[in-house]
Order: C-alpha cells, then structure tokens, then sequence
C-alpha cells in the first residue's frame, strides 16, 4: 500500500458536514478535484477525450455506522459526443485513520481543513464500514432519498438460500477496471459500476432471470441490487450483488496451461516435424475419432473440459430460450428484418477494418503480408460471398444471448464450469445489446477464443521463433473447437432454436469471419503482432471459400 502523501493532494478548506453547502466548494469541486481525480482512475473511460466540463448531478446520503457518505454520480460533457455519468461515493477521513492502511493513494481526493478538523476526502468503497452498510441496505430493501431521485435497495432470491453472514466482513479487488468489486465473507460479490447510465442493464437482467428460474445453475445467482429510480426512463443500475462462487480462475487462464503443456510435448516428441494429421471437415470430432499420438499431447483433461463447457453453453442457451412468459426472454424469428441488418453490420465492418488494414498493411507481421494484400484484393469477393450467403431465409431462431462470450467469461471450479458478466460487447448502447441474435453468434465468439488460446501459449513459449509450431497449434485450436462444438449441437438437438444441421455451419461462418474481422481492427491498433491471430483465420477463409 503506498503511503499518502498529503503535500500532493488538492487542499478545500471546508469540513465534511458543510462540504455540499457551499457553492464555492461545489465548484471547486467541479472543476478543480473531480476532473483531475477522474481522469487518473482506470475505471473513467474518458481519459482520451476533450472534457469541457463535470457536473454533480445527484449526491444522496448514505447513513453509515459511525458517519455519513455521499454517493456522487458526475455528469462529464465532452466536445466530441454524448455525456456519460460515473458514480463516486465519498466520505471524510480524519488524517490520524491513514495509520490503518486501508485507503491506497488512488483513492484520495483532495485535503479538507477547516478550524476543528484536518483530514481527506477518499472513495468511501475503501471503508469497510461504508461497503457493509451497502450490503446491509440490500439486505432490508431501504430507499434513500437523493438531489432529485430515489436511490432504491432490493434484495434477490440467493440471500434468503445464502444468508447473511456475522459478522460481516468485507475486502475490495484490486483487479478491477471498469466496474470496483468487494467481497463480503466469501459468500458474496458486489459489483458497484462507475459509468451507469438510464438503462436496463443485460448483466442483472439474465441473473436475475436465471436465478429466478431455477433451471440453469451455473451462474452467480443474484443477491441483490441498487437502482435510482427516474419517474420517466429505465432505473439507472448502480450496484449488484451476487453469489461469490469458490472457483480455480478463468477458463482463459486454465486453458493457456493446458496449451501449454500440449506444446512442450509436441517439442519434446518432434510431433511438429512429423507429417501431421488431416483436420477432418466436421462439426464435432469424438475421442475415439482423435489421432492416438494427438490424444496423448491434447490430453483427456482438455477434452473433456471442452466438453462439458460445450454442454453449459448449449443449457444456458436453452435456459434463455424458455422464456416463462416473459417477452424480453421469448425467441423470435430469424426474419427479412434481422436478416438485412446482419447483412448491413457485416459490410460495414469488412469495409472498415479491410480500408484499416489496408492502411497499415506495413504493420502486418512480414510472414502474413503477401497474403494479407493478396486478401484485400477479394474484397468484392467476399462481399458477394456474403450477399449470397445471406440472401436466402434464415433458419432457427433468435435468442437472448450472452453478446461477450470468450474463455474470460468463464470460471473453472473443481468439478463444473461457472458463466459470467452478460453485460454484453462493451462498445454497443444497452439496448442493442438486449437484442435477441442466434445462439450460435455465442459459440462462434467462443471458438474464436479457442484459437486465442492456441496463438497466445504458442507466442509466450516460443515468441518470434514459432513457424514451425503454427500448423501444430492450428491443429490443437481445430480439434479441441470441435469437441467443444460437437457437445454443444448434442445438447441442443430438438430444441428448434438452430437451423437445420447443413446450415449450422453457414451462420458459424458468418459470426466467425464478422468476430475475425472485428478482432483484426482491435489488433491493428492495440497489439500488431497479435493481428496474425486473426489475419490467419481470414485469409484462410478467404482461400477456403472464396477462391
């Protein structure tokens, strides 16, 4: 923890209680503390844009223990686009509780002095006295009052399963980025958001549908949340609480070991210089239709890994799928409507991230650039490709689906695997992300992160010096996708939400090129080396289908 060190900090000489009464110290606020504090936290998404100004737009009382806190939500106006909104809860800390070590230097704002106290304003999240009042309001459904709105606690059907703990202790994650996590004994995690906006949000929405429901279990069930209520749009989603899950890390993590492992003994074995295996052209290879020397370097343990989340995958599919009523959660046609729009995003995006590439083609690792050119030359090509394709009735229906879906989503306990944060593509408005897609828009996502996987243990182990280990982890990214695949169509069978089986791998092919392409715009201009990842993909598509 990094000591403070108060000459650094912004100095207001007010105190905490009369803080909010003065329009002086309002607008220093405003314009002298906030901007400067805001842009320094990982969690502000307008680090990069020209701020004209910050507003305080609601500050709502929240009685704790010994004191009281101020749950700030900040309206920031930009000169290039719509204003956003951050929530901030705020208290006074006396300088003589730094000795506790509890409050690390980011979460300071500013010293505040007047003639009978001396002390800092901080991020009161860092308050344990503060984070179990939150819990604590959840639990007896209070309402606050605010500025303008009503700040409402509701509590969810796992606190009467969960119980509440005593005493009740409680810790924040350090490894956050846009949304602050804190857990409370072990059994709960709340997530408090910091860029919230009028919306229904898709992430309390599906858990609270599921844990309702009670028929897909591998999620954390909701607990509890906390919402401002406007008389005229959607309550604004300010915090939510969950089931803590006991779990072994993400999928992602679990799964880089295992391609690991697989490449030290492809190296160990020579098996990249010996002639490899025919990749079968099927949706869902079996074990026993796996290369024994393959099965010994894939493992039985990636396997049935695969597996079993290709089955958790189709069960939340089906979980979404029965709707109970409700119309947000009842499936809809694949019809004339959803058809064009698909068709229109898709071109969009081939002719954006194809004119980005284009552009900076000299970045493309040497070893893709002939072939990265030569597909930039298709691009009428693909174009057709996929006006032909798409120029027919699509079949199976549409679904709410989870909009995100990468190994990351996906925790690892000891015996099952755990789906999480449906909040959906981040760079999409709320409401098109509540929108109902194909199911297999999900499964396409995941296959995708098989491939990452596969790429990105190759690239730690080997770095620049990995030619030769390229078709073993093409191989490895194909067999285990299909095993993942083969156990999510099994379970899907005769549920009528997919089209029919020769037309599974026409939609696949179009969620996974529209994916590969949005990937290689994120890689251009994020992580160069990395575009080869989805370069490949394209390219081999391209010669694949197109030629």
């Amino acid at each position: 923890m990094h000591r403070i060190k108060e000459t650094s900090q912004p100095l207001i000489r007010s105190g905490w209680n009369d803080l909010f009464l003065s329009e002086h110290h309002i607008h220093q606020l405003e314009n002298q503390v906030l901007p400067v504090y805001l842009k320094r936290m990982r969690w502000f998404g307008g680090k990069s844009r020209p701020v004209t100004g910050m507003k305080i737009y609601q500050n709502i009382p929240v009685p704790m223990a010994q004191d009281i806190a101020r749950y700030l939500l900040i309206k920031v106006r930009y000169d290039d686009g719509p204003t956003e909104i951050y929530a901030l809860p705020l208290m006074f800390l006396h300088s003589r509780s730094l000795l506790a070590g509890e409050y690390p230097s980011a979460s300071i704002l500013a010293r505040l002095e007047d003639e009978h106290h001396v002390g800092f304003l901080v991020d009161a999240l860092y308050n344990e006295d503060f984070r179990n009042a939150l819990f604590n309001m959840i639990c007896q459904e209070r309402q606050l009052k605010g500025m303008h709105y009503p700040m409402h606690f509701g509590r969810g059907a796992y606190i009467n399963k969960g119980g509440v703990p005593s005493p009740l202790e409680s810790r924040v994650l350090q490894a956050d980025q846009s949304n602050s996590s804190v857990i409370y004994n072990n059994s709960y995690f709340l997530k408090l958001f910091r860029k919230v906006e009028y919306a229904i949000n898709p992430d309390r929405e599906i858990v609270e549908f599921l844990t309702t429901q009670d028929k897909f279990h591998q999620i954390p069930a909701f607990a509890g949340c906390a919402e401002l209520e406007h008389p005229e749009k959607p309550r604004m989603l300010l915090l939510m609480l969950q089931q803590m899950v006991e779990n072994q890390g993400e999928a992602w993590k679990h799964m880089l070991a295992h391609v690991d492992k697989f490449f030290v003994e492809v190296k160990e074995t020579a098996y990249n210089e010996r002639p490899l295996p025919i990749k079968p052209h099927l949706l869902s290879i079996s074990w026993d239709k796996t290369p024994e020397m393959l099965q010994k370097l894939i493992g039985k343990e990636t396997f049935d890994e695969a597996r079993l989340l290709g089955k958790r995958t189709a069960e939340f599919h089906l979980a979404l799928a029965d709707s109970a009523g409700r119309p947000d959660f009842e499936p809809a046609d694949m019809d004339d409507e959803f058809r064009n729009r698909l068709s229109e995003e898709l071109m969009h995006l081939l002719d954006a991230k194809f004119d980005l590439l284009q552009r900076n083609l000299h970045r493309v690792p040497a070893a893709m650039r002939e072939d990265a050119a030569s597909m930039l030359e298709d691009r009428e090509k693909v174009r057709s490709f996929f006006t032909r394709l798409l120029s027919h009735k699509l079949e199976g229906k549409r679904i709410r689906i989870h909009g995100d879906y990468h190994l990351g989503q996906v925790l690892v306990t000891e015996n099952d695997m755990i789906l999480l944060d449906f909040e959906g593509e981040p760079d999409k408005p709320h409401a098109e992300r509540r929108d109902k897609y194909p199911p297999l828009k999900d499964v396409a996502g995941m296959m995708r992160s098989f491939r990452y996987a596969a790429y990105a243990a190759m690239f730690s182990r080997f770095g620049e010096d990995n030619s030769s280990m390229m078709p073993v982890a093409d191989l490895w990214y194909h067999f285990v996708s299909r095993y993942f695949l083969g156990a999510y169509l099994e379970t899907m069978e005769g549920s009528g939400l997919l089209p029919a089986e020769d037309k599974v791998n026409e939609l696949l092919q179009v969620y996974s090129f529209q994916k590969a392409i949005y990937e290689l715009g994120y890689e251009i201009n994020n992580r160069p080396d990395w575009a080869l990842i989805p370069l490949q993909s394209l390219v081999k598509f391209v010669k694949h289908y197109i030629d």
